[in-house]
């Protein structure tokens, strides 16, 4: 009889074991994995960190719901391919840059000219519905942008010629990213387009005679301050990251688990407020360092300087999404 009830509670303990292995293995397969490719990976690019924080942020809120899972980067898919890639679901989650959105979601990247503290406003605003809406109909879920304060982590021109006004970039030759070609253009200066891997060579050979990069993205760390004389400390437009999700994934995922990746990309919003900050502070100090100057311009020229950089760039979005919807974009800008 003994024997009997040890068989019986040996097997029982056998049998709850296996019932709870089987619970954790159905509670690991509830877990919705989400995979995330960037721009850029994080450890180089500090507005790669943007991404990472964003999946630093869902695996915390989610945990046992939802996890990101980090692929890679330009090591996976070239980043100029990657939202296509994305809107196709070769992946689910997406960060770079707004303006790589360009050529898909027309006007996807124009909260590059947005006032506010958060770019879009954050979840729940009326300038974040807009953006939502204007990227689901080229079947993409937008999910934010991440950015310093205005003026902080910006785009800047820097040059190896003097500048005291917009009038001094006439004639030049620049680099530029897709973003400040308009103001470049409108200056009357000539663009050009090339990868940052190149833009050392091209400043050391005086290919060009200048180019347009969000300084706290790693200006140093390609080591441009070692050929280029000058920074104009006049920013332009918001730069930043972007994070997006392919858009039958989002609609896939439960209430709850969208909900989390809302909470998970307002934290990154406000993350990335300091985050620009610093790292803007950290490169100028470096760059100075190096013995590159940090040009002031008056106050007359520093209006005019950004009036032409706004002036170009809602010119361009005229173009793509029409003077109706670009007004509506102002209003909600201004909080109408």
């Amino acid at each position: 009889m003994s024997i009997n009830f040890s068989f019986t509670r040996g097997w029982s303990a056998v049998a709850f074991g296996v019932a709870l292995l089987g619970s954790t293995v159905a509670h690991a397969q509830d877990t919705v994995t989400l995979k995330m490719v960037g721009a850029w990976a994080p450890g180089f690019s500090p507005t790669a960190e943007v991404g990472k924080n964003f999946m630093e942020n869902v695996n915390k809120l989610g945990e046992g719901k939802v996890k990101v899972q980090y692929i890679g980067a330009d090591d996976v898919l070239p980043p100029f391919d990657q939202p296509e890639a994305l809107v196709n679901g070769v992946f689910d989650v997406w960060y770079g840059a707004p303006n790589y959105w360009a050529g898909i979601v027309p006007g996807g990247d124009i909260t590059e000219l947005s006032p506010m503290t958060v770019p879009d406003g954050g979840p729940g605003s009326p300038l974040y519905d807009y953006m939502a809406k204007l990227y689901a109909a080229k079947g993409v879920r937008y999910l934010g942008h991440a950015a310093g304060d205005p003026g902080e982590g910006a785009h800047y021109i820097s040059s190896n010629f003097a500048v005291k006004s917009v009038d001094d970039l006439k004639g030049k030759k620049l680099r530029v990213a897709p973003l400040t070609r308009h103001f470049v253009q409108a200056a009357g200066a000539e663009s050009i387009t090339l990868p940052p891997s190149e833009i050392f060579l091209a400043m050391d050979r005086g290919t060009v005679e200048g180019f347009s990069w969000p300084v706290a993205d790693a200006f140093t760390r390609y080591g441009w301050q070692s050929v280029t004389k000058y920074m104009i400390n006049q920013p332009m437009y918001r730069s930043g990251g972007s994070v997006a999700m392919n858009l039958d994934k989002w609609d896939s995922l439960s209430p709850e688990v969208q909900e989390i990746l809302l909470k998970a990309i307002a934290e990154t919003q406000n993350f990335a407020l300091e985050w620009f900050d610093k790292n803007q502070k950290e490169q100028e100090a470096i760059m100075k360092e190096a013995g590159m100057e940090i040009v002031e311009i008056s106050d007359e020229e520093k209006k005019r300087w950004t009036q032409v950089a706004n002036d170009s760039l809602w010119a361009y979005y005229e173009t793509t999404l029409g003077k109706e919807r670009v007004d509506e974009v102002k209003a909600l800008f201004a909080g109408e």
